[in-house]
């Protein structure tokens, strides 16, 4: 139901602006008597979807730092009960999720505290880690159905932003009607473990995963697509795998992992109970998925950049790449980007794999994606923090 709504209101101008405008007149009188905490940090990561990504890497960082002993740490989570590894938590959506986002001193997310709304006290300082390198598909007022009644949306405002790349800064300065001050080329924390992969490690995910150790691992990771929604309002994703097909074709040497954007709503139904699929859509922690991965078959998806730290091949599987630049847009030329271009069809996919040359295809990931995209890596969550608290 709540999905339903949401849905609803983005996508209607009149209720959408009623929304912003007499949801964030409200809530800024009610903060007229919220005293704001300074040492009070909030987190929360996709919208308080998860534990994850870059936030949670921070947070764990803070916990071990000297600077942490005088903070006070809170997760926003829509579901709390679902994490109790976390101690403070507050229910997103809520008065008293508001509340304490009024008090914070600080916000610290992968996309938005102010859950589309104007609340903010002046007190406090909001910084964003970017979920995914910016450079493939449109983002922002730079997609072409961009409806302006929406880009209130875009005035929030941040006093830092955390990228990995110099090529995004341009891109998301202008996406996102930011001045490129604002940006701060750390790297992401939610990546530094990439950078110290051990074998033991990648044994270890494997048996998490049930995976037999003589196996390969390819990882099938798309994006979603906003202009495909499920009845309840979230982007709908078919699967374009005959996966008897895949098995027969690869089940000897491979095992395939399947996940996606969380906000994907029909991956799960449509995915087979055997060996050689492997059902990692709920899987926690998607660095896991990326370390034990062979072969990464992508899209349009920003994991691309993410997966070329570790060096190994990149598929792009476009089964529907003259659609989506259509609908979405990008701002790469694709079949330029990959080393096979756009590959189209499942055919052409398994071809890739089977005649792979693996060195080669690694050293295409290494000096083509890596090293074009990827400006630093390794210690962003250090970095981060001296920034944020200006050490």
């Amino acid at each position: 139901m709540k999905s339903k709504l949401k849905a609803f209101v983005k996508g209607n101008k009149i209720i959408y602006n009623l929304y912003y405008h007499l949801g964030s007149l409200f809530l800024r009188f009610i903060g007229l008597f919220v005293k704001t905490d300074p040492n009070l940090i909030l987190f929360i990561s996709y919208g308080g979807q998860k534990y994850d990504d870059s936030p949670r890497v921070v947070y764990e960082y803070l916990l071990e730092h000297p600077v942490s002993s005088k903070h006070k740490h809170v997760w926003a989570f829509i579901e709390p009960d679902k994490f109790p590894q976390v101690e403070q938590k507050v229910k997103v959506d809520t008065l008293s999720y508001y509340i304490t986002a009024m008090r914070a001193g600080y916000w610290i997310t992968n996309s938005s505290a102010s859950r589309g709304l104007n609340f903010r006290k002046k007190q406090t300082k909001n910084f964003c880690f970017t979920h995914g390198l910016t450079g493939i598909k449109k983002i922002g007022i730079d997609v072409e159905q961009f409806d302006k009644a929406f880009r209130i949306g875009f005035q929030e405002q941040f006093d830092g932003i955390f990228v990995e790349g110099s090529k995004e800064i341009p891109i998301l300065a202008h996406a996102w009607q930011m001045d490129p001050s604002v940006f701060h080329m750390t790297g992401l924390p939610r990546n530094d473990d990439l950078a110290t992969v051990t074998e033991d490690e990648i044994r270890c995910i494997k048996k998490r995963l049930g995976i037999p150790q003589s196996k390969k691992v390819i990882l099938y990771a798309p994006t979603f697509r906003e202009f495909s929604r499920a009845e309840d309002g979230r982007n709908a994703l078919g699967i374009p795998i005959d996966f008897s097909k895949w098995e027969e074709a690869l089940g000897q040497e491979y095992v395939l992992l399947v996940t996606a954007h969380y906000e994907v709503a029909k991956l799960l139904d449509e995915l087979p109970k055997n060996d050689f699929v492997v059902n990692a859509f709920q899987y926690p922690v998607l660095n896991d998925l990326i370390k034990v991965s062979d072969i990464l078959i992508s899209d349009y998806s920003s994991i691309v950049f993410d997966y070329s730290i570790m060096e190994r091949p990149i598929f792009c599987y476009g089964y529907d790449y003259d659609a989506y630049s259509v609908e979405r847009g990008l701002y790469t030329d694709l079949e330029q980007l990959f080393s096979h271009g756009v590959l189209r069809t499942e055919d052409e996919v398994l071809k890739a794999i089977q005649e792979i040359n693996y060195k080669q295809e690694c050293e295409y990931t290494r000096s083509h994606i890596k090293h074009e995209y990827i400006a630093t890596y390794g210690d962003a969550a250090g970095k981060a923090i001296q920034i944020i608290f200006k050490e």
